[in-house]
């Protein structure tokens, strides 16, 4: 549309009325507009004088019409041609009407009507402009020669009106589309035969699109038309040839999707009916399909029939029926020539007799077919053959029909020939796969059991044992396992055997099973039905016959019935079944000719039964691990009693002498590790000292044991004796030495010596090869006593030697064995340090700081035994010591005795008074006499009166049979028969002879 602006201007050039076009052309409002001088608002200062005489000229009433630059609103010149008419107002008032358009716009539009008419007049196509009624406004000439009907007929009227023979009707629905959606459409093709050339076809391509302005008011149709005839023709054979190419890929490509011969067999009759023929059946040559070689005489077996009529007999026509081909017959021609034979339906007898001719022509129909036998050749091979016709009513072969059918037939020989070769091959394949299955199971049973022998026995504990056991076999063998040992075997008492009748008593002693994600996890359905670890009871009827005939019992198929004689109650049937168990085996272990128990192997998720092959895997497995079972049952028996004799060989009482605190702890190695021979002792020796020893056997077992028992037992005699811990050793290696002579291996020991008194705190220690002791002060310093480190026990001829040292108040020693500071993962050094460290910490109860050593030295699994000591000095009170410094004056005698009288009367043993005052007085008057002067005497109260007289003569005294006329020479004598013991020892500066005498019965502490 063409925006066409009207102004009325009064007399005064003040606007009167502004039209919407007018304000789309110059840019101001109506509102801007009226009222305002028309020169002013819309002409420059320059234009305003012609402007306002071409006014005054026009309201005198001549008409006027040009073109003018008109200001814009927005400064610009707008170029409009103008119309101008004087006009007379209300009450006669002269008015001016002005309409003008835009110049350029109405250029425009000349062009494109230029244009157009240029399209309409010179186009060779066809143009047609329809209205809304789809009748002809306009077209062109091309178009009127096209349909043989000149422009001027063709207007007002339709295009089936016009031309009948065309498809008129379908033109029309295309252009009425287009005239309600707005949607245009290409390449519409038409046709017929028109007026312009009435003896020949001719095709149209149309293109249509709606006509409507920019408002959006649809005025109709146009259309372009070509004749497109010959692209027409060419565009219909190439879709006839590629109709009958789909009809070949469709066909061929339906046949051959599987290697199986029946399916491929299938794919061409259904490829060949109903597309080329009626009926269709495909055979191929016996031998190939059975394998069996022809005994000269030729046969096919049918792999497939397909018939369009569900009416047609193919009940009397088995697939896989087999027939006899006679040499004269066409099938035989036609596969011994391998081409295609045509044969009248008349003259081809059916393959079987289940099919008169009589049937058989009702079926084909009245008018004679023709039978083609093609045969079924590939690689140079004929397989078989394909015998299709058609019925009756239906035409007969086309050139195309017989093309699309050899082809069909040459795809399929090819197809089948590949099912053949493939059937051949996986029939192969699968023996193959099936020795490599073989290969593969036996594999896997070795390495199972190559696994095992690297996993079952790694311990000498029954349970840790049997549970390898479940560890190995699940999943890989069995989805559920149980393990159960006879009572006897677990408690070490007597010999197992299983009784001669009725159910055996077992205990559970390792049960596993695999999740729905096939991995052994915890739980689980039968295992909340069988025993749980550590229950006790009877066994099932075909578990006591399996371990009754010490023989392995398969059920490969299990099921509700046999489940009753598996499980031990009868309210664990229904339980197993909705477990989904389906294969059970039962292995007795045996090992050394006893039947320790039994392994049951149950099959869940695994699909597998249990097979002889199983059977034997599973009797191999159960052996290793009885064999390991009966080793740990056996070894814990010996440990035990190892045990029993080492704890009866170790000190069952501890002697606690005044001034000194003793704690130690003595732990046996593990269950994994036999028992060792270490050993302690504590010996009381007189006047209160103690000797501590800590000694360790090399080796484990009885031998070891039995070895300790001899060392201590030497060691505790020396000891009692006095010696000195050097001369002690001495002794000892001496023993060692003897007592592994005969022996088929050396035996050793390593051993450490002390002697200590709590009363003046001298300590003398000697070593063989052994840990040495820890001294620690109170203040926390701590000290590794360096002693000559000696040899061990029974290497001979190395020499000992004693250290002295004086133990500080409160001080703290410690003994221990290797095994305490010493393991694989931890040298003795780093053992060392970390007893250093942690005695240096201790500060309370002794009993508390030895649980502390043990719990930070000891960790895990103990490879050895472990003996330790802890000894603590303490202050003696006056209540249990009293000592009295002697001079050498004959006085001391006098004093001696009064000193003992007063002590014992304060510590209220008044009834030894006389008697020790007797003695005392016989030690210190042979000491006055026989050994220069006595220097000390010290009274001593413990589990005895302890007496000492020190002397400085360094020889002992010995008792000699006194003459009658002699005065002297009966005091030892007399110390002799009146005291409990006495004895004596040397000492730095001389010698100390001592006597005990029992307390009175409630005295002592």
């Amino acid at each position: 549309m063409i925006p066409i602006a009207t102004a009325l201007i009064q007399g005064d050039g003040r606007i009167l009325h502004w039209s919407p076009d007018a304000e789309a052309l110059l840019g101001y409002t109506a509102a801007e507009a009226v009222g305002a001088p028309a020169a002013q608002l819309l002409a420059t200062e320059d234009q305003r004088p012609e402007v306002l005489a071409l006014f005054e000229q026009i309201l005198s009433g001549h008409h006027w019409a040009g073109v003018f630059p008109v200001l814009h609103r927005e400064g610009h010149f707008v170029n409009l041609e103008f119309r101008t008419h004087p006009v007379a107002g209300p009450g006669g008032v002269p008015l001016v009407l002005a309409v003008a358009s835009d110049v350029t716009v109405l250029r425009r539009i000349q062009a494109d009507l230029a244009v157009l008419d240029g399209f309409f007049t010179q186009s060779p196509v066809g143009m047609a402009v329809y209205d809304d009624d789809l009748r002809f406004v306009r077209l062109n000439e091309a178009l009127a020669r096209v349909n043989g009907v000149s422009v001027a007929e063709h207007l007002g009227r339709r295009i089936s009106d016009i031309l009948p023979g065309i498809n008129g009707s379908e033109i029309e629905a295309v252009m009425r589309h287009v005239l309600a959606t707005g949607e245009p459409v290409l390449d519409a093709r038409s046709h017929g035969r028109t007026p312009g050339d009435p003896g020949h076809d001719h095709a149209w391509s149309a293109s249509y699109f709606r006509l409507e302005d920019p408002p959006g008011e649809v005025h109709g149709v146009s259309s372009t038309i070509v004749d497109v005839t010959d692209r027409f023709r060419a565009e219909s054979a190439a879709a006839r040839a590629q109709e009958r190419l789909s009809l070949l890929v469709d066909a061929t490509a339906s046949i051959g999707t599987t290697l199986d011969l029946h399916t491929t067999a299938r794919e061409l009759a259904d490829a060949m009916v109903p597309r080329v023929a009626d009926l269709s059946g495909v055979f191929a040559l016996d031998r190939l399909v059975s394998g069996v070689p022809d005994d000269g005489r030729m046969r096919v077996r049918r792999l497939a029939l397909a018939a369009s009529d569900p009416s047609y007999p193919v009940g009397v026509l088995p697939v896989d029926a087999v027939y006899e081909i006679q040499p004269d017959s066409p099938y035989a021609r036609a596969m011994t020539s391998g081409r295609t034979v045509v044969v009248p339906s008349w003259q081809l007898p059916p393959l079987t007799t289940g099919l008169d001719m009589v049937s058989l022509r009702e079926y084909l129909g009245r008018r004679s077919r023709s039978v083609r036998i093609t045969p079924l050749v590939a690689r140079g091979a004929v397989l078989g053959m394909v015998v299709y016709s058609r019925r009756g009513e239906r035409e007969s072969f086309a050139e195309a029909d017989i093309t699309l059918g050899d082809e069909l037939a040459s795809r399929a020989a090819v197809a089948i020939d590949n099912a053949r070769l493939y059937t051949l091959e996986r029939a192969a394949a699968e023996d193959r796969r099936k020795a490599l299955d073989e290969a593969h199971a036996a594999t896997g049973r070795l390495a199972l059991l190559n696994e095992a022998g690297g996993r079952i026995g790694t311990t000498l504990d029954l349970p840790r044992t049997a549970e390898e056991l479940v560890e190995v076999v699940i999943p890989r063998f069995a989805d559920f396992v149980t393990v159960d040992l006879l009572e006897a075997v677990l408690t070490g008492e007597g010999t197992p055997v299983v009784p001669a009748f009725g159910p055996a008593m077992l205990r559970a002693v390792a049960v596993g099973e695999i999740d729905a994600n096939g991995v052994r996890a915890p739980g689980g359905q039968l295992t909340g039905a069988a025993d749980p670890v550590g229950g006790v009871s009877e066994s099932a009827a075909l578990y006591a016959q399996s371990l009754r005939s010490g023989r392995s019992i398969l059920v490969a198929e299990v099921d509700e019935e046999n489940l009753a004689t598996i499980v031990a109650s009868p309210d664990r049937i229904q339980p197993a079944l909705e477990s989904g168990i389906h294969s059970y085996l039962m292995v007795p272990l045996v090992a050394r000719g006893r039947v320790l128990g039994g392994a049951e192997f149950m099959r869940m998720r695994n699909p597998e039964a249990f097979n002889a092959a199983d059977v034997a895997l599973g009797e191999e497995l159960a052996a290793r691990a009885a064999v390991c079972m009966d080793n740990a049952r056996l070894y814990r028996r010996e440990r035990d009693t190892a045990l029993t004799l080492q704890r009866s060989l170790l000190p069952q009482h501890v002697h606690h002498p005044p001034g000194l605190e003793i704690a130690y702890r003595y732990l046996p190695a593990s269950l994994l590790s036999e028992v060792g021979g270490d050993w302690f002792d504590v010996v009381p020796l007189p006047c209160g000292r103690v000797a501590l020893v800590v000694g360790d056997v090399t080796g484990h077992g009885l031998r070891a044991a039995a070895m300790m028992g001899q060392l201590r037992t030497v060691a505790r005699t020396l000891i009692t004796l006095d010696m000195d811990p050097a001369r002690v050793l001495r002794r000892l290696d001496e023993a060692a030495t003897m007592a592994a002579e005969g022996a088929a291996e050396g035996q050793y020991a390593t051993c450490v010596v002390l002697v200590l008194d709590p009363v003046d705190l001298l300590c003398t220690a000697a070593c063989a090869g052994h840990v040495p002791p820890l001294v620690t002060a109170p203040d926390g310093t701590l000290t590794v006593l360096d002693l000559p480190p000696g040899a061990p026990l029974g290497v001979g001829g190395v020499p000992f030697e004693s250290v002295e040292f004086r133990l500080p108040p409160e001080g703290l020693v410690v003994l221990c064995t290797d095994g305490l500071v010493e393991r694989r993962d931890r040298d003795l050094d780093d053992g060392l340090e970390t007893l250093r460290a942690t005695v240096a910490e201790q500060r309370g109860d002794l009993e508390h700081s030895c649980d502390a050593v043990l719990a930070s030295l000891v960790t895990g699994t103990r490879e050895d035994d472990i003996a330790v000591i802890m000894a603590r000095a303490r202050r003696i009170g006056p209540d249990r010591i009293a000592t009295l410094a002697l001079t050498g004056d004959r006085a001391l005698v006098g004093r001696a005795r009064r000193f003992v009288r007063h002590t014992l009367d304060g510590w209220g043993l008044a009834t030894l008074v006389d008697q020790a005052e007797l003695l005392t007085s016989e030690l210190v008057t042979n000491a006055l006499v026989h050994a220069g002067a006595p220097t000390q005497l010290r009274l001593f109260r413990n589990q005895a009166l302890t007496v000492e007289v020190s002397d400085v003569d360094g020889h002992a005294p010995r008792l000699r049979r006194a003459l009658e006329d002699d005065e002297g020479g009966r005091g030892m004598h007399l110390v002799n028969e009146m005291a409990h013991r006495w004895g004596s020892r040397a000492t730095p500066r001389g010698k100390l002879v001592w006597f005990e005498l029992e307390l009175p019965l409630g005295s002592a502490d």
